[in-house]
């Protein structure tokens, strides 16, 4: 039995397969399963796929028969894997050699069910790698998993605490579907640990699929994601400072996206009133305010030269208090 799973979802990225396929086939454990799942491509990703597995019988193939997702790719990958932690790799993105043994020797002696190295980003015209500050998770995680939102693929996950808990991605989500998976897989696990020396690599340049996004659709997705996680720690009976550690988060996401160069009226209008349904069901929405006003955090944005967005935001919060 194979020691990890790994599962790419793959559509059209031929440009990155072959960088990618061949960070994975190359690990230094060797006992891993590669479960590529075709999300019906129309370039020469299967192909390149199909090429691989006569090389390495490791590789196996999901060919879907229409293009469902992102989401769908990577729950068709779970279903079929059979080693006792699975991990994901995005086909436009690769690892280091040692990425996997390195995180896998961390759960012979400890049994945990989560196991995170590092997610580095890709410089655009370099190449290089480095760490953005909003990556950089791991010394927060060590105090709290609660800090564990999303860099989901810098991560491996026991099977068990997927399947037993039914953390899937939702399929109904075209953008932040990574975020509920992740939140969810940290809230169920009993202990996550980290390897600061294992390296995922995630490529920050923009593909032509991407610059093609519908922002209002993104927006709604975002939204729906949002309510979706907040309606789960709420079922779950989540603690106060977990809660709140995740809605600030969460909060400051639809936030963020609404100082995107291309956001027009409408789409400011929808996102407040979004922003003004969530702060209106926060559970502890008083203590979120305080925390807000008291620590003068940066995380609304002060600093941001769009005066609209500031006068907006200060009349919802306002009207909230």
């Amino acid at each position: 039995m194979p020691k990890i799973s790994v599962v790419i979802p793959i559509y059209n990225k031929e440009e990155f397969l072959i960088k990618c396929l061949k960070s994975v086939l190359n690990q230094t454990l060797d006992d891993i399963e590669i479960i590529c799942v075709n999300d019906f491509s129309s370039d020469n990703s299967l192909k390149i796929i199909n090429e691989y597995r006569l090389k390495d019988e490791r590789i196996k193939l999901i060919n879907l028969d229409s293009h469902k997702g992102v989401s769908c790719a990577r729950n068709e990958g779970i279903k079929i894997a059979s080693a006792p932690y699975i991990g994901f790799v995005d086909a436009d993105d690769f690892i280091d050699l040692d990425f996997y043994k390195n995180l896998y020797n961390k759960t012979q002696k400890l049994n945990p069910d989560i196991v995170k190295g590092e997610l580095w980003g890709l410089n655009r015209l370099s190449d290089k790698p480095f760490m953005p500050m909003c990556y950089d998770l791991n010394s927060l995680i060590k105090k709290n998993k609660s800090f564990f939102f999303y860099t989901f693929t810098s991560a491996i996950y026991k099977k068990s605490l997927i399947i037993d808990n039914k953390i899937f991605f939702p399929e109904s989500l075209s953008y932040f579907e990574d975020c509920v998976f992740t939140i969810k897989a940290a809230f169920y696990s009993k202990n996550i640990e980290i390897v600061d020396n294992a390296k995922y690599y995630y490529n920050l340049i923009e593909s032509p699929q991407f610059k093609k996004r519908d922002i209002n659709a993104d927006i709604d997705s975002l939204y729906y994601a949002i309510k979706k996680i907040c309606d789960f720690l709420s079922y779950e009976k989540a603690p106060k400072n977990y809660y709140l550690t995740v809605f600030v988060f969460l909060y400051n996401q639809l936030l963020e996206n609404m100082d995107r160069v291309m956001f027009d009226d409408m789409l400011y209008s929808k996102t407040l009133s979004y922003l003004e349904y969530l702060l209106a069901r926060c559970l502890y929405r008083k203590d979120f305010l305080a925390f807000y006003h008291i620590t003068k955090r940066k995380m609304f944005f002060e600093h941001q030269k769009n005066e609209k967005f500031r006068i907006l935001r200060a009349k919802l919060l306002e009207k909230q208090r």
